[in-house]
């Protein structure tokens, strides 16, 4: 495999034709200083990292984590994005993690593979899903569920915005670091305050369907906005684990155009002051078989001008037999794909051989 951050001069074969994974995220090594005042950071994880669970967003029930697509190529990944969810980590209002929980459960079977392939060892990711995966009791925190459509899925949420939810969350942050921050197996672990339908907290659909439930029960961009502004904040509790902070313009309702990079760009900046390397930067849209959608050329180009880290995540899961994209459109109106060629921003598409 090309080591990561470095270019490719030219060439295109897709990973598609080489491998049959799910979503692999690319990850470009840092140079940089740690930025930890608690502690030196954990390393990062290096290479191709398995998505993981992803299906139960289409097709409902909970997460379903497997190492099925790193047993089927050992030795090609550098890691694995354990997913769980808020309501399944704390059922009740301040309730203790459980044991015996999906992350529990899928450490083991990291732990069982790394056994098994010690010369090429994984780390974790984790990525605990909020929004419409929250407990019942935080989404009636401020009043009832807000229901909503979005993709034609019937979802409910909580008022992910509003302060109560914002202070619900980072309660539960703080006791998921006091489990899981200790771990050395945990590399880094997904900033997902303030999500909603996706684990991006920079994306809120702008569908009707959503725009006017969620504005009825009080949706409001200086509200979003402060959520945003101090999601990092929430997860102050994680001492040594890298924070990856997903990346996207912000739009917050229809006809905002390209959105607004700027604040985008502001909170990327304060997350690298307050954690240095430990501050991850992240894309879940990444396509070099259509180009990079123009609203992303300003946050590549800071990604960029700032530095790693930074990890990558293809917009589409790559195929067995074919590079064709499924044609769901992605939320910038194009056609979702894997990733095959170099980017405009860093040509550096990973090469597995």
């Amino acid at each position: 495999m090309t080591g990561a951050g470095s270019p490719r001069a030219g060439g295109t074969p897709s990973v598609a034709r080489r491998l049959a994974l799910l979503l692999a995220p690319l990850v470009i090594a840092a140079g940089a200083p740690a930025g930890a005042a608690d502690g030196p950071a954990k390393p990062g994880i290096r290479g191709l990292v398995s998505m993981g669970a992803f299906k139960f967003v289409g097709s409902g029930g909970d997460p379903v984590n497997t190492l099925d697509p790193l047993n089927a190529k050992p030795g090609i990944f550098g890691g694995l994005v354990v997913v769980s969810t808020w309501r399944q980590l704390q059922p009740t209002r301040d309730g203790e993690i459980p044991a015996d929980n999906p992350i529990d459960r899928a450490m083991a079977d990291v732990r069982a593979y790394n056994a098994r392939n010690p010369q090429k060892p994984i780390a974790v990711r984790l990525r605990i899903w909020g929004g419409f995966e929250a407990p019942a009791w935080a989404m009636e925190l401020g009043g009832p569920p807000v229901a909503a459509v979005h993709n034609g899925k019937h979802r409910q949420l909580g008022r992910f915005w509003s302060p109560a939810y914002r202070q619900a969350w980072r309660e539960f942050q703080d006791k998921l670091a006091a489990k899981y921050d200790g771990f050395p197996l945990v590399r880094e672990v997904a900033m997902t305050s303030c999500m909603s339908f996706t684990a991006e907290p920079f994306f809120v659909p702008t569908e009707d369907s959503v725009q006017r439930p969620i504005r009825a029960a009080g949706f409001n961009e200086g509200d979003y906005k402060a959520c945003l502004a101090n999601g990092i904040a929430d997860y102050a509790a994680w001492k040594r684990s890298r924070i990856v902070l997903s990346l996207n313009p912000l739009r917050t309702a229809q006809n905002q155009g390209p959105g607004d990079a700027a604040f985008t760009g502001q909170v990327m900046r304060d997350c690298r002051s307050a954690l240095g390397v430990r501050c991850v930067f992240d894309n879940h849209d990444l396509d070099t078989d259509k180009g990079l959608a123009k609203p992303l050329v300003p946050i590549y180009a800071l990604m960029k001008q700032m530095g790693p880290e930074i990890v990558f995540q293809t917009a589409q899961e790559t195929r067995r037999t074919s590079r064709r994209s499924s044609g769901r459109a992605s939320r910038w109106g194009r056609p979702r794909s894997s990733c095959g060629r170099t980017t405009r921003a860093f040509r550096s598409c990973p090469t597995p051989r």
